[in-house]
């Protein structure tokens, strides 16, 4: 054993010379074969660190769907009855649902003579820039050249207004996320202080004016959220949320004044003085109401807010809960967040009939070759799910005054709509426009909105975004 712990050395001439070990020469040259061949990774492990936080299912390929499906929000609007009707069938000792609740079952449908009144508080929902002073402002822009120096002035002024009319949402935005931050670092002593303190003073009338101050102590306060040992990637992507909502706010007082009176300078003595009226009376609107202005409320988007308000009550279960919970999520992935068209949601209740109407608008279809460019020419896209009937799909195409139109029924109700072209034409008698083609088919397949409105993806991905 002795003789093992002995340390020898190597038995080698130190004066050895040693070779160099010559490269190996290529003997032919390299062959590819069959380049066309990949060999497919693993599919779910790959993006593990992309869908971290992804659950129940295939996300992506469900928003991927939703980015197609023009019915999506009236299917989930649908869900909604469904869900009121599994309610009514439970015993009657178990109040599930309240009165409230079955009240917003009964305003979420609309009368058949309401429709026109909805869509069109719809409509005025679907922007900001809408009054006097924006009407003058879109005269002078269609009055203008678009590559004279005007139309980039008239752009910042919006740019300016709608920072002033947004800084109050963006603070509730952020307010929100500091409460729901600390009901889930509830167990912290020095955490949830902070936070419940932090978004008093956001929501105080004083938050404008101690914006800076307020959102250097929000950055601060994320920064020991992070190390904390509660700190979750859930909370990261709230904490990323507000810091980007933080980040839209602004606090130049001087940048409305400047891009005002910019414009100002470049109108003509006739304008000024319209103008210098309109501005005056849209910041006293906004002043009065306390950054927001007043408009007529849609019936249905209301209700879709009383039932998310209503969704944290104590006196829902946790089933019902859950459930409207993942509608309204449903509802806020629709294709409408991030569609660039018109969008409309109808639901109508026509004794006993319910049915679900989502309609997609795009008011400024290119125009076809050979037709006249002077002319405006509106694709409309409507999907109506009717109870017991099943689905049906009309798309129309207004080029000028010609409406072309077409209707796909579902199986077995193809002939019973063959003669609505003479309905239509009669509808249209008396006014200027007249009925041009009408088509009445079967369907077979649902479309997809990119399949209806070919100029979509484009859109989509700002291809033919002009900045």
């Amino acid at each position: 054993m002795a003789d093992i712990l002995k340390v020898t050395t190597p038995l080698v001439n130190q004066n050895q010379q040693i070779q160099p070990k010559q490269p190996a020469e290529a003997t032919a040259p390299l062959q590819l074969q069959a380049i066309n061949k990949v060999v497919q990774t693993t599919p779910r492990e790959i993006l593990n660190q992309n869908n971290g936080m992804i659950q129940n299912g295939d996300r992506p390929t469900i928003l991927a769907n939703l980015l197609k499906d023009p019915a999506v929000t009236a299917a989930y609007l649908k869900n909604i009855f469904v869900l009121e009707e599994i309610i009514k069938l439970l015993p009657a000792n178990n109040r599930t649902v309240t009165d409230e609740i079955e009240q917003m079952f009964q305003t979420l449908l609309v009368r058949p003579e309401d429709i026109a009144k909805e869509m069109k508080q719809q409509e005025g929902s679907s922007t900001s820039f809408r009054g006097e002073l924006f009407n003058l402002l879109r005269q002078i822009s269609a009055s203008n050249p678009r590559d004279s120096d005007i139309q980039a002035v008239i752009a910042n002024l919006l740019r300016a207004l709608n920072h002033m009319a947004a800084n109050r949402d963006i603070r509730d935005a952020v307010a929100n996320s500091l409460r729901y931050l600390s009901q889930n670092l509830n167990s912290s002593k020095t955490l949830t202080p902070q936070l419940e303190k932090l978004e008093q003073q956001f929501r105080s009338p004083e938050g404008e004016k101690n914006f800076a101050a307020l959102k250097k102590e929000a950055l601060e306060l994320f920064q020991n959220i992070r190390e904390s040992v509660l700190f979750s990637p859930k909370l990261e992507k709230v904490i990323s949320i507000s810091i980007y909502n933080l980040s839209r706010h602004n606090n130049n007082q001087n940048y409305l004044q400047e891009s005002s009176a910019a414009l100002w300078r470049l109108l003509d003595k006739e304008t000024r003085p319209q103008f210098q009226r309109a501005i005056s009376e849209y910041l006293a609107t906004l002043k009065e109401s306390g950054g927001q202005i007043p408009e007529e409320k849609s019936q249905v988007m209301k209700t879709l807010v009383d039932l998310v308000q209503s969704q944290s009550k104590a006196d829902m279960n946790l089933a019902e809960q859950a459930r409207i919970e993942k509608i309204i999520h449903s509802l806020l992935s629709s294709p409408c967040n991030f569609t660039p068209l018109l969008h409309f949601v109808v639901p109508v209740l026509l004794e006993p009939i319910r049915s679900f109407a989502e309609i997609w608008i795009n008011p400024n279809e290119d125009p076809e070759p050979g037709s006249d460019p002077a002319e405006r020419h509106i694709h409309m896209l409507l999907v109506i799910d009717v109870e017991a009937m099943g689905r049906f799909e009309a798309e129309l195409f207004l080029r000028g005054k010609k409406l072309d139109f077409a209707l796909f029924c579902p199986m077995g109700y193809q002939e019973a709509y063959e003669k609505i072209g003479s309905s239509l034409a009669r509808a249209l008698s008396d006014t200027d426009y007249r009925l041009g083609e009408v088509r009445v088919e079967t369907l077979n397949r649902g479309r997809s909105l990119m399949e209806v409105f070919k100029s979509l993806p484009y859109r989509r991905t700002g291809v033919d975004v002009k900045i």
